[in-house]
């Protein structure tokens, strides 16, 4: 007889069972069933007590209900100081602002991700709900932004508040991640790519067409480029320093047009590596690659599609909106692309037309 009973929710914090409870749950099928319970609760250091809080610890996602761990720091819309996509009304401000775009809007994100030509699997979530494998058969993509608020306070404020959008995941600068919706929804947050994407959103003001735009909410500090505390007072980033990855102002060309930009925080960089790995193990059809022209350059315009083949999954804003140019000139995609090698997911040869 195979019998499990511990009252941890994952292998990783599970202890072992002592060995008079083994021996005590290998004979339970000679017991009587009025006793089964019983037996179970004093025998306990692996029985569930009822009214017990079930364990957390702090780094975990959620993908259709399963609790996920990432490695890093990671505040759920269920927890207090969390940002929650699901509540109705306004977070902020309610007698103030409105959602601009959609202001008679109830809700910011949509329950069903739409054009799934599986007529069995549209059933079957549309009347059992989403699981993980079958949210892995739909999700091949996850959307990489900058928010242009430069906090996660402020950028969940503006998405939901003001233009009644959202976002699965917010990173702010200091590297916590903030999960507002269930990955199992469909965010509002890259248009066409909705369906089939996951989005994140990383806490920066952006890329600017000039240099002296781009260091508008920069300072130096004994020699040394830094967020201006100025610029994020009162938000969730007002007490973090804020010092770019990487010191120099990055330009480039997007949709053919130069920006200039300051780098993300090491912070960010370090809790988006662990959220990119933690996708795409859950979720494998997400190829954990990005666009590049055969020249090996990252490609500066949409990504390509071709019918039947897989697609390179970890894309920006830019790679499915020709209008947009986030995350920028600035970020590594080099570093991305090479945590998600030393990860060893797995690749599939993806046939190029450029």
């Amino acid at each position: 007889m195979n019998v499990q009973y511990c009252h941890m929710s994952t292998p990783e914090t599970r202890p072992p069972c002592n060995s008079f409870t083994i021996v005590i749950l290998l004979n339970l099928q000679t017991l009587p069933r009025y006793l089964l319970l019983g037996t179970l609760l004093l025998t306990s250091g692996c029985a569930q007590i009822a009214g017990n809080l079930a364990p957390r610890i702090g780094d975990e996602i959620v993908i259709a209900g399963d609790l996920i761990h990432t490695g890093r720091a990671v505040r759920l819309w269920l927890d207090s100081g969390g940002y929650d996509a699901y509540r109705a009304h306004r977070r902020d401000f309610p007698e103030i602002a409105s959602p601009r775009d959609e202001p008679d809007q109830v809700l910011r994100f949509g329950s069903m991700r739409r054009g799934l030509t599986d007529d069995d699997l549209k059933a079957r979530v549309r009347h059992q709900g989403w699981t993980r494998a079958d949210l892995a058969e739909v999700i091949d993509t996850i959307v990489i932004h900058y928010d242009a608020c430069g906090s996660s306070s402020r950028c969940f404020h503006v998405l939901h508040d003001i233009r009644g959008l959202s976002s699965h995941f917010l990173l702010d600068v200091n590297g916590t991640i903030y999960q507002t919706l269930d990955v199992k929804e469909r965010a509002w947050h890259a248009g066409i790519a909705n369906d089939r994407s996951i989005g994140i959103e990383i806490a920066h003001f952006g890329a600017f067409p000039t240099a002296q735009e781009a260091d508008r909410h920069y300072l130096v500090e004994d020699g040394q480029i830094r967020l201006n505390p100025a610029s994020v007072v009162g938000t969730s980033a007002e007490l973090t320093p804020g010092f770019p990855s990487r010191q120099p102002l990055f330009e480039g060309e997007i949709h053919g047009q130069h920006l200039y930009q300051r780098d993300f925080t090491e912070a960010q960089y370090q809790s988006l590596e662990a959220l990119l790995v933690t996708l795409c193990r859950s979720l494998p059809r997400i190829e954990a690659r990005v666009p590049r022209q055969t020249s090996g350059q990252v490609k500066d315009g949409l990504r390509q599609e071709i019918s039947g083949q897989p697609v390179a999954g970890i894309v920006g804003h830019w790679h499915v909106g020709s209008h947009k140019v986030d995350p920028g000139p600035a970020f590594d995609w080099d570093r991305i692309e090479n945590a998600l090698r030393d990860a060893n997911l797995p690749r599939t040869a993806i046939r190029s037309l450029d």
